[in-house]
């Protein structure tokens, strides 16, 4: 019967999709995590998983040249048996298999970096932790893509370092944004800022609530000002249904408003022109190369 076959197709369908979800860490599942902190990332849609999989390749990168590599995965044991030495055809096909097996391995996953389900489109999150700072990390990232003009990713777009996590309610984002703040605005030395709240999938907060109350959170141990034109630091709120994210970065501007895209295509044309030749500082034409007569040598 059509109504049967239908709801065995429905069953059959939940069923997959459960065990599908039952293998995702969701990003409500790190809230009450002490320190949990990381990257919120925008990305073309329907490539959530493969630009979550570039993002953690990059960070993971980035995060071994600061901190050094993790921590290797202990070996066998069984070296040292006190066996005869093997013979040359013996060390070749124990190297044989021992390719094979790594290549039948499951790849390390980094304990540092992990992707978490947002369930929602275009949005993803990695998760950061202890040694990396997450907004030390993303810097260095946009840093390489200014150097090389290279995004490394056609699919992520803007990278957004939260320096914690906490739930979408004014008490939590209070308690949090006086946490995290201080490490950006120093005692001695008077700085500008912006806040910039991006909300999604939530409508409990609003910009006229976020904007304030993130303000009265900053330390007035100087005279730290609002600037919206040029601000020193642009203080990030991102919110994602019940979850908040708050994290401060500088030179944003420069770092192409932390968008992946904008940046690698603004740095790749400044890349091609860099590569130019160069021209004739009175004429303006190219310069030709010097030749033997010109050097002063004989002809």
């Amino acid at each position: 019967m059509p109504p049967e076959r239908s709801g065995r197709a429905n069953k059959r369908q939940r069923v997959e999709g459960g065990g599908h979800q039952r293998h995702r860490t969701r990003l409500a599942n790190v809230l009450d995590v002490p320190g949990a902190s990381g990257v919120f990332m925008s990305c073309a849609r329907g490539k959530e998983r493969k630009a979550a999989m570039d993002l953690v390749e990059v960070l993971c990168e980035h995060s071994a040249a600061l901190y050094g590599e993790e921590d290797a995965q202990p070996k066998e044991a069984g070296g040292g048996t006190g066996e005869a030495a093997p013979s040359a055809s013996d060390d070749i096909e124990a190297q044989i298999r021992g390719e094979l097996a790594a290549l039948r391995a499951p790849r390390k996953t980094s304990t540092r970096v992990t992707a978490l389900d947002t369930d929602t489109e275009c949005m993803c999150f990695v998760q950061c932790t202890p040694p990396m700072d997450a907004a030390r990390v993303v810097a260095r990232v946009l840093e390489d893509v200014i150097k090389t003009g290279e995004s490394r990713s056609r699919f992520v777009q803007r990278l957004a370092p939260v320096d914690a996590l906490c739930r979408a309610d004014v008490d939590a984002i209070r308690a949090t944004a006086t946490q995290v703040l201080p490490r950006y605005f120093p005692a001695d030395r008077p700085r500008t800022y912006r806040i910039e709240p991006r909300i999604r999938s939530h409508t409990s907060l609003s910009r006229d609530v976020l904007i304030p109350l993130v303000a009265s959170c900053i330390p007035d141990t100087a005279a730290h000002r609002a600037d919206l034109a040029h601000p020193e630091v642009v203080i990030l709120v991102e919110v994602l249904k019940n979850v908040c994210g708050i994290g401060a970065v500088e030179d944003y501007e420069r770092l192409g408003k932390l968008n992946v895209q904008t940046l690698a295509q603004r740095s790749g044309q400044a890349v091609a022109t860099s590569r130019v030749a160069p021209t004739d500082a009175v004429h303006g034409t190219k310069a030709k190369p010097a030749s033997r007569a010109d050097a002063g040598d004989a002809p």
